[in-house]
């Protein structure tokens, strides 16, 4: 089968997107298993249902997803490798990376479907768009955050992949606005495969699920106007049967969700305290975000709004562009809403967190972006300047220190955390060849809570379950049973600080 010249650049591109990313997870900030979280949910065995009362009862997606893929890892790159540490990190690196991919030619998708762009006109837009990824917090020198970044392995499968999925799925739904049509049109096994997709990301965690739930609610709004003079339930409900199946999914994820453990563990404070807490701190997030992010996205928006306004009756395609604004607009404040109560309700101290952010900051990126596609499809020339902001704009990201948070609590070197996993495993896989039906397992020191004494990351009351996960993986014979040992003797071994 020979393919097109097109098709191949298209590919090249896109391989080059994965490899970028593939490098960055895996060298540059790599997904390492960690913490307790991590070592706990690369074996985990849950049903692909809800399960009213479970710890996590709706979280089917990332509890499901990360076993999974951890288990192709351990029976398909451990082998070649011989390092189950380091066959766990490129596993990750490539789901992670291949999830961002999707999400780029989503939104390059969209861009051609709306706008009728070019591909390297449609490809220098994704290019910046993921790079706005990154500038929107690069505030400091060190240890910045970015809209692909989370605390620990285990969280970008909780998170960051459910934030990255559900966001495809609202650029592929507004690319084919109303879907209803454009599903009808559809064989009945891509059918299958969208609905597939859909219970995944309504089913992965409120926080990301509820950007799918916010648009689905923005185009439930857009038809009640349009329908306002004529109000005829059966047609309403015959137009938007999408829209109403999606919000009513999520609302029974979310109710399974408030059965469930963790939500029994939330904040128990005074909600409207909390709630102008949370505000206040987002206001404070925005106002503190990277100022050449802000110049880019005012000079953006004011001239895609000014070009639209000023000659719109001689330009084409406003007739696509205002409509998508104003779902996108509508979709991005019931987000934040979504967010804030959320933080508020759960613990308002989220909401610096980035995976906490990227639901909101993806719908207004999409309303920035919505802007630049349309004054790229009415001037023509203008795709000519992309190189040259896009080479402005990566330098502007970078700097002479560790740019970026690493993907662990500790914000430790990816080789360090893999050093001390492995010296984890070592003294767990020698005690199996031992013979050893219960052991002292060794490990680093980290008071993390003088009340409870838990030593997070390697919490005493988690840590037993390593040899769950070892024992599931085929790495030792049998379940071993674990006393952990807080040693400070193996923090200097790995040179780690000792509280």
């Amino acid at each position: 089968m020979k393919i097109s010249k097109q098709n191949l650049a298209k590919i090249l591109w896109y391989a080059g997107i994965f490899f970028f990313f593939y490098i960055w997870f895996s060298q540059v900030h790599p997904l390492v298993v960690y913490d307790m979280d991590d070592w706990t949910y690369l074996a985990y065995v849950r049903p692909a249902t809800p399960v009213w009362g479970d710890w996590n009862p709706a979280k089917i997606f990332p509890e499901v997803m990360m076993p999974f893929f951890s288990t192709l890892g351990r029976y398909l790159i451990y082998p070649v490798l011989g390092d189950y540490i380091s066959a766990q990190t490129i596993t990750h690196a490539l789901v992670v990376s291949g999830f961002i991919t999707i999400y780029a030619a989503c939104f390059a998708y969209l861009l051609k479907r709306l706008f009728s762009l070019s591909a390297p006109a449609a490809g220098m837009a994704t290019l910046l768009f993921l790079t706005f990824h990154f500038l929107v917090w690069r505030t400091e020198d060190w240890n910045n955050s970015y809209l692909f970044s989370s605390v620990d392995l285990n969280c970008y499968y909780n998170y960051v992949i459910p934030g990255l999925l559900n966001a495809s799925l609202v650029m592929y739904l507004l690319a084919n606005h109303p879907f209803q049509a454009h599903l009808q049109s559809k064989a009945p096994w891509k059918q299958g495969i969208f609905l597939l997709v859909l219970y995944l990301a309504i089913f992965s965690n409120l926080t990301d699920s509820g950007s799918l739930a916010a648009y689905a609610g923005a185009c439930l709004v857009v038809s009640l106007w349009k329908n306002r003079k004529q109000l005829r339930p059966g047609r309403l409900l015959k137009q938007n049967v999408l829209s109403l199946g999606i919000l009513l999914a999520w609302f029974i994820s979310a109710v399974f969700e408030l059965s469930g453990g963790r939500a029994g563990s939330a904040g128990d404070g005074l909600l409207i305290t909390s709630l102008r807490y949370t505000l206040v701190s987002l206001f404070e997030i925005l106002f503190a975000c990277n100022k050449v992010f802000w110049l880019c996205v005012a000079v953006i928006i004011a001239a895609s709004l000014a070009c639209f306004f000023c000659t719109r009756k001689k330009l084409s395609q406003p007739e696509k562009f205002l409509p998508s604004f104003f779902l996108c607009l509508i979709a991005a404040a019931a987000q934040s809403i979504y967010t804030l109560a959320l933080c508020a309700a759960v613990a308002p101290s989220y909401i610096f967190r980035s995976e906490y952010l990227f639901p909101p900051f993806f719908f207004y990126l999409l309303l920035v972006f919505l802007g630049l596609g349309y004054l790229l499809s009415q001037f023509p020339r203008l795709p000519a300047i992309l190189p040259l902001v896009l080479l402005v704009l990566i330098f502007q990201v970078n700097t002479h220190g560790n740019t970026f948070h690493q993907p662990n609590m500790s914000n430790l070197p990816g080789s360090v955390c893999a050093e001390v996993s492995r010296g984890i495993l070592k003294q767990i896989q020698l005690a199996d060849q031992q013979g050893l039906t219960e052991m002292d397992l060794y490990v680093p020191v980290y008071v993390t809570d003088p009340e409870t004494m838990d030593n997070w990351p390697y919490s005493q009351v988690l840590l037993p379950r390593i040899s769950g996960t070892l024992y599931e993986h085929g790495l030792i014979g049998y379940p071993i049973e674990i006393h952990p040992v807080p040693s400070a003797d193996f923090n200097r071994q790995y040179h780690l600080p000792i509280p």
